[in-house]
């Protein structure tokens, strides 16, 4: 059986995420660091969300560790509230030689579609940081009551413009 070396094809389309480079850290998980990762692995980042509803209110909780208020934006746009920022590596970890990086850096953005049914007032809106947690509050609002109306008779219509 004759051993034939691998060797990419030129002009075929691949998908190169970058992890030739990580496999040296399967053999050796010590020599790891975060700027061989690619950057597929990298940013984007997910924070993890949780949306609870109240009869007063729709509550959004996401969990940012290590964030500020400042480094954080909420929108609203229709229906649609994201929570984008970044978490950036801090200057004092470079001269570090890091064993194991469980934390996620790089930029991130979270979206969820808020209840077509949900009346709200964009204004009211409320978030805040607490211990390392982006809270939203979207307080309800009560939707405009359903109101019958009546039909007029085309007779009754003439009536009043001739009176006009």
């Amino acid at each position: 059986m004759n051993i034939t070396p691998w060797r990419r094809r030129s002009g075929a389309a691949t998908t190169d995420l970058g992890l030739e480079s990580l496999w040296p850290s399967v053999w050796d998980p010590f020599e790891m660091r975060l700027e061989r990762l690619p950057e597929a692995l990298r940013g984007r980042a997910a924070p993890p969300m949780d949306v609870a509803e109240s009869e007063e209110a729709l509550d959004v909780s996401v969990e940012l560790p290590g964030l500020d208020a400042e480094d954080v934006n909420v929108d609203l746009m229709g229906h649609q509230l994201t929570v984008s920022g970044e978490r950036k590596w801090e200057d004092e970890k470079k001269d570090k030689e890091f064993h194991r990086i469980e934390s996620q850096y790089g930029s991130f953005s979270r979206t969820v579609t808020l209840p077509e049914t949900l009346h709200f007032d964009p204004a009211r809106i409320e978030a805040h940081f607490e211990r390392g947690v982006l809270h939203v509050r979207i307080p309800k609002l009560e939707p405009t009551p359903s109101s019958r109306i009546r039909v007029k008779p085309d007779h009754e219509r003439r009536k009043k413009t001739k009176e006009s």
